[in-house]
């Protein structure tokens, strides 16, 4: 007869389980980025730059790979939930580390917004297409809009639920789905690179003028994809749940990277080498239809089943990062929980499923509520001035610790240290300065939540108790044996605070000859 489970004490800790290995924590990371960024966000760029959105894309993809390497180290030293909040928490605790958690909760709350948005507006482009009766039924009774923003609620609740079911689920769905729109995508590819050989000539002209707009359209065009080259970081929120984390993050964040940014130049040359639009230029024609620019651009080059399979693609791009980032952000709002930064039912984690079930639930309702407030534009690009601003306190979160301590050392090191993250500082902020010139909208969004993020942070969570934090005790003893009269207990509990604690207890013993 076999035996039941224990139940389970109140003292018993419910832990992550480490069910992803290389391969997952990769599929993650392109999953995010190879997603709605690349669908919802090619036809936008190319309309601010011109075929210089091809140069935006190369000039992102170095100024990613720049945190990137960050991102690998300081996730091979701390492989905790919680990603760059975790480490910038550790550089600069109080209201600086709380602020980090809280704009990267956002960051990633919003660009599952701008993901659902782009499934909505994927999935009407797929009806229409083929079933344009039902299509023009739906949009005569309902308008162009509210059918969108249903399909956008659909699709959050059923990955919010699927994200509660367990992380093995999550992860073998985002492998299915990435490995999907990767081959999907490699078709496109293959059409479109057949057809600029085809019109060696038209496709030359295609690319002339190359900066129609200027310098200022390419850094524009900068900070509004860059969101689609978030992702690699993904993988370090979930660090708690990958295998031999050292090792593993720092391979998967590169790789995947790199794979990304591959495809997202391929996509781009053939969008605009291979269409030839009756009026206009093709980067023109990208402009004008935005979030479906890749669907339309696919109708000028390949057959009907072809289009039909890039608008399914548009379909799993949009839902794998929405998986992926509902994953991420959830473990954001645990790890600020558990450090007591957020209410502490949000770090609750479920008994049988081993999911941060309650973090992943008020995440969904945020984000459905970002979806149904703003348009697609001004939330992608709040997205990417969130990220950008995030990613550059990471790169000073990884100077501090390496002054603070410099005997800690992962399974990898940011080469030319310190001009990479310094580098890296200048170019984010300067990126997300300029995206005022796009929409000066998606700068109050992110200062608002900024500002109400502070407030509840002085007002509520501020209040930790001096019994809620490690104490450093002082012992004397009057008799004793030992040589030392004088002795530091440094508390064991919360490993992440030994060395800190020990940092300050050896002098204090020295001082004393204890």
């Amino acid at each position: 007869m076999a035996s039941s489970p224990a139940p389970t004490s109140p003292e018993t800790e419910v832990t992550f389980a480490r069910d992803l290995g290389l391969f997952d924590a990769t599929m993650i990371g392109i999953g995010a980025m190879i997603g709605a960024g690349i669908f919802v966000l090619t036809g936008i760029a190319a309309g601010e730059a011109g075929p210089a959105a091809l140069l935006a894309f190369a000039l992102n993809g170095l100024v990613t790979l720049l945190t990137a390497l960050a991102y690998a180290e300081l996730a091979s030293v701390y492989p905790k939930s919680g990603g760059g909040y975790s480490f910038i928490l550790k550089a600069f605790p109080g209201p600086a580390g709380f602020a980090s958690g809280w704009m990267l909760w956002f960051c990633y709350i919003i660009a599952c917004a701008l993901y659902a948005l782009g499934f909505g507006s994927y999935f009407w482009e797929f009806i229409q297409s083929y079933f344009p009766p039902i299509a023009n039924l739906v949009f005569h009774l309902a308008g162009h809009k509210a059918p969108a923003l249903v399909m956008t609620t659909f699709v959050s609740v059923i990955f919010v639920l699927v994200n509660m079911r367990g992380t093995a689920v999550t992860g073998s769905v985002e492998n299915i789905i990435t490995m999907a729109k990767i081959i999907i995508l490699g078709i496109f590819i293959a059409y479109g690179l057949k057809r600029i050989f085809q019109i060696p000539g038209e496709a030359v002209t295609s690319f002339t003028p190359f900066l129609p707009n200027g310098a200022g359209g390419v850094v524009i065009a900068m900070g509004l994809t860059f969101i689609a080259f978030e992702g690699y970081d993904l993988i370090a929120t979930v660090a708690e749940e990958i295998k031999a984390p050292e090792k593993t993050i720092p391979r998967a964040t590169l790789i995947s990277l790199g794979v990304t940014v591959f495809i997202y130049l391929m996509i781009l040359l053939v969008c605009i080498g291979a269409i030839q639009p009756e009026s206009g230029k093709s980067w023109q024609f990208l402009g004008q239809y935005q979030e479906t620019a890749i669907a339309r651009a696919a109708k000028s080059f390949m057959p009907s089943s072809g289009v039909a399979l890039i608008i399914f693609g548009g379909l799993l791009s949009t839902i794998s990062a929405l998986n992926a980032t509902i994953l991420a952000s959830s473990r954001v709002a645990f790890s600020m929980s558990r450090d007591k930064m957020l209410p502490m039912s949000l770090c609750t984690i479920h008994t049988k499923r081993r999911t941060p079930h309650i973090a992943i639930g008020v995440t969904g309702a945020i984000v459905l509520l970002m979806a149904l407030l703003f348009p697609i534009h001004v939330i992608g690009s709040a997205a990417s001035v969130m990220f950008l601003l995030t990613f550059a306190l990471v790169n000073l979160a990884l100077i501090a610790l390496r002054r603070k301590f410099p005997e800690l050392k992962g399974g990898f090191r940011v080469p030319l240290y310190p001009a990479t993250p310094i580098v890296a500082i200048v170019l984010n902020m300067f990126l997300a300065v300029y995206q005022f010139n796009f929409d000066p909208r998606a700068w109050y969004i992110a200062i608002a939540w900024i500002i109400v993020g502070l407030f509840i942070y002085f007002i509520y969570f501020e209040k930790v108790t001096a019994a809620d934090m490690p104490q450093v005790l002082e012992v004397r003893q009057s008799k004793s044996t030992n040589t030392y009269s004088h002795r530091i207990l440094v508390p064991l509990h919360n490993p992440d605070h030994v060395i800190p604690l020990m940092k300050l207890a050896v002098p204090i013993a020295k001082a004393h000859g204890g």
